[in-house]
């Protein structure tokens, strides 16, 4: 099974000018856990994570904070992800996924962003008992 089987496409994507809490919105929203951050032409420029939006932005009570500044997504995001081909071996994305603790792997093709894969993704395979990229053709483009 290959990459381009189980990817999303499109994919919703922020800007490295986008306010945090707007990217944070973004994810709660439509219970992402990652969103590529892009420039206008489609090239990656990173990955904006829970992690990356959440860190250093919750604090023990009692400590005081002076007013964290409204950090823009390019100050925080992770700045060269694991990204995947869509021709490459499903298998080997979810082995280095689960060595890396990745969630999301954003899917580049010459440099552009074609698509992503989560493990939400993959656990729908294995939820379907799709083993094969005929499987996954078969439920996206069922013959009538």
């Amino acid at each position: 099974m290959r990459v381009r089987d189980v990817m999303t496409s499109p994919v919703i994507t922020v800007r490295p000018d986008t306010p945090v809490q707007a990217a944070a919105a973004l994810l709660a929203s439509h219970g992402f856990t990652a969103a590529p951050v892009v420039g206008p032409d489609r090239r990656m420029t990173g990955i904006i994570t829970e992690a990356d939006l959440v860190r250093g932005r919750v604090v023990p009570d009692g400590w005081t904070v002076e007013g964290l500044p409204e950090a823009a997504v390019g100050a925080v995001m992770t700045p060269q992800p694991v990204t995947a081909g869509p021709g490459d071996d499903l298998a080997d994305l979810v082995a280095v996924m689960l060595d890396r603790g990745v969630r999301s792997v954003p899917v580049v093709e010459d440099g552009v962003l074609v698509g992503i894969v989560s493990r939400r993704d993959v656990l729908r395979c294995v939820a379907r008992g799709e083993l094969t990229g005929a499987d996954v053709r078969g439920r996206r483009h069922p013959r009538p």
